[in-house]
């Protein structure tokens, strides 16, 4: 049957009117659908700033088109300004032709309700321009609706009716409240395309980050002696850890291949909804420039990545897809709407090590070598330093070693110190210079002493309460007197020991200001000096060490503690002393001559 519209569309300011003809089957259109209160009339035609050209079959496109290549290119507009409907809010819905119309949802010829509701379809009009849109399933652009989605339609001819409906009295409406249109889709006599195919790659990688810690040590860490040097064996370890999972992630490439060319053999651009990736796991990945767009080569490459918490523990796919909808193509071929995707089953990670290597130095001995997670673990490092011993006192050597990771500079250190001691500076003198001149003459001028004389001094201590001097020259002859008997033969070492003992005690009063004043130039009274009796010369070479700290009742002992406590193991007159057990009174003896000779070491 021929039925005729009038349809005027506005462009611009351009005001248009076209009468158009269309031949449809048998489709029957009510009388009623003449006479309705919506001003104006219903309007199909194609967005060419989304759809191009080429898509509209008759009349022009930009005013009135009542065949369309496919459903996706049918838009309605809000209508011209001698025709257009009214101001004020509609719907739409695409019907089935013939029959009764009902534009309202759950009717029986209603194509677009199996998709959306009608508020979903609902618009403003305002001087024949939509000026809103409610719902957002449609796609709206410059004054124009899409239709889509609606239901294919019965009629045999692809023939579709488009109602629109005032909602000024409220929903339902009456099918006498709308105006309505035909338009014709010809997609089932197009030829169809060939779909999109899509494939990928996947490469799992992953970084195992090392930490390292460093030790240092000495064989020994304090050597006392006279004289020469010590050697020191130093000890440097280094140990990694297990090692942190850091960066576990998949990548790869996805490529989508458009197999459509027009008859020059060129590839047919085509629209795409994007390219998504998900891992089996659930992780969507990232798919870079993988959005909406219109593919224009042969072949598309698109790169992602997928950043995983940590190493999966089983199997892990991988699957790429690729979205298009239904669209009429510019080589006039339908692509029908699909997806396509490619399954990467298994994919392998492959990983990376950072700081698995170190370099350790030390600051005294420079480079000593590598460690790396593929050897010893810990793995050590040694070496020697020699060091002269001081002629007094004590001197620290400190030395660091350091180890530096290969990737990230990362470093640390560990230090161990060493010290060399001489022996204690005393300022002491030996017997020897007591019974000397120089040593006589200090007793004989000074004996009287600053409050305490030298003979009450030392008849303090049992071994020289034999001491009768009533003068400074008798004094000095009963000094000399006991070192001159001084020997060690014999079955006990008294006289020995009764004369180191008595330089000791003459050295301890003659550098005290407090006693005989500091007569001999001491760098401190020498009755203060602490003594470490656990290493004590056997003779005045010192090659050889003993302990004495059992005959002066433990170590350290002062100096001033040192003549007490001997004394308390004498008699009167040093007769019986350590019980005349002569190695123990020699332990005693080499003490008193070490500190005499200063050959005694500090605490």
């Amino acid at each position: 049957m021929n039925y005729g519209m009038t349809f005027v569309k506005r462009l611009g300011s351009t005001t248009v009117a076209i009468a158009a003809a269309l031949l449809v089957g048998a489709a029957t259109i009510s009388p009623t659908w003449a006479n309705n209160p919506v001003s104006g009339a219903a309007f199909t035609t194609v967005n060419e700033a989304i759809d191009g050209t080429g898509h509209c079959q008759n009349g022009n496109p930009n005013t009135n088109c009542n065949i369309y290549d496919g459903k996706h290119f049918v838009w309605l507009n809000g209508g011209p300004s001698v025709a257009y409907v009214g101001d004020g809010n509609y719907f739409f819905a695409v019907l089935n032709p013939g029959g009764q119309a009902d534009p309202n949802d759950g009717a029986d010829n209603n194509l677009s309700d199996d998709f959306d509701a009608y508020t979903n379809r609902t618009f403003h009009v305002t001087g024949g321009v939509i000026d809103n849109v409610f719902g957002s399933s449609h796609d709206f652009s410059n004054n124009k609706l899409r239709l889509e989605a609606y239901a294919d339609s019965d009629n045999p001819g692809g023939v579709y009716i488009l109602a629109i409906c005032s909602l000024a009295s409220g929903y339902p409406v009456n099918a006498s409240d709308c105006k309505y249109d035909a338009f014709k889709i010809n997609a089932g006599e197009l030829e169809r395309a060939p779909p999109l195919t899509i494939s990928k790659d996947a490469a799992g990688t992953y970084d195992t980050k090392f930490a390292w810690t460093i030790t240092k040590a000495a064989d020994k860490t304090l050597v006392k002696q006279v004289g020469g040097s010590a050697t020191f064996n130093y000890t440097v370890t280094v140990t990694y850890d297990g090692g942190t999972i850091s960066g576990v992630k998949v990548t790869g490439m996805i490529s989508v291949f458009n197999p459509i060319v027009d008859g020059s053999n060129n590839t047919v651009p085509v629209y795409i909804d994007g390219v998504t990736d998900l891992l089996s796991d659930g992780t969507v990945c990232t798919v870079t420039d993988g959005g909406a767009q219109t593919l224009t080569q042969a072949k598309t490459d698109f790169a992602y990545t997928c950043n995983l918490a940590q190493l999966p523990q089983g199997e892990l796919s991988n699957i790429a897809t690729v979205n298009w909808s239904e669209q009429l193509l510019d080589n006039g071929e339908l692509l029908a709407a699909g997806p396509a995707d490619f399954k990467f089953q298994t994919i392998t990670f492959v990983g990376s090590q950072t700081d698995e290597c170190v370099s350790v130095s030390d600051s005294v001995n420079g480079s000593l070598g590598t460690a790396c997670v593929s050897g010893a673990n810990p793995k050590s490092f040694n070496y020697s330093r020699t060091i002269p011993i001081p002629q007094f006192g004590c001197l620290s050597y400190p030395n660091t070693a350091t180890f530096t990771t290969n990737d990230n500079g990362t470093t640390s250190s560990a230090s161990a110190s060493v010290t060399v001691c001489g022996p204690v500076q005393t300022g002491a003198l030996t017997m020897g210079f007591w019974q000397n001149p120089n040593g006589q003459g200090i007793i004989k001028n000074y004996c009287g002493g600053l409050g305490t004389s030298l003979h009450a001094y030392l008849t303090g201590y049992n071994p020289f309460k034999d001491d009768t001097s009533a003068t400074c020259a008798a004094e000095a002859l009963y000094v000399y007197n006991v070192v001159k008997a001084a020997n060690a033969s014999g079955a006990s070492m008294n006289a020995m020991l009764k004369a180191q003992m008595l330089a000791t005690a003459l050295d301890v009063y003659f550098s005290d200001p407090a006693l005989g004043g500091n007569k001999i130039g001491a760098p401190a009274p020498i009755g203060g000096v602490s003594v470490d009796l656990t290493k004590i010369c056997q003779d005045l070479t010192c090659v050889a060490y003993e302990d004495s700290s059992s005959v002066f009742g433990g170590s350290p002992k002062t100096v001033a503690q040192m003549l007490t406590y001997a004394a308390s193991q004498s008699n009167t007159g040093g007769s019986m002393w350590y019980g005349n057990v002569k190695p123990t009174q020699e332990l005693a003896k080499d003490a008193f001559d070490a500190i005499n000779n200063q050959k005694v070491f500090g605490p």
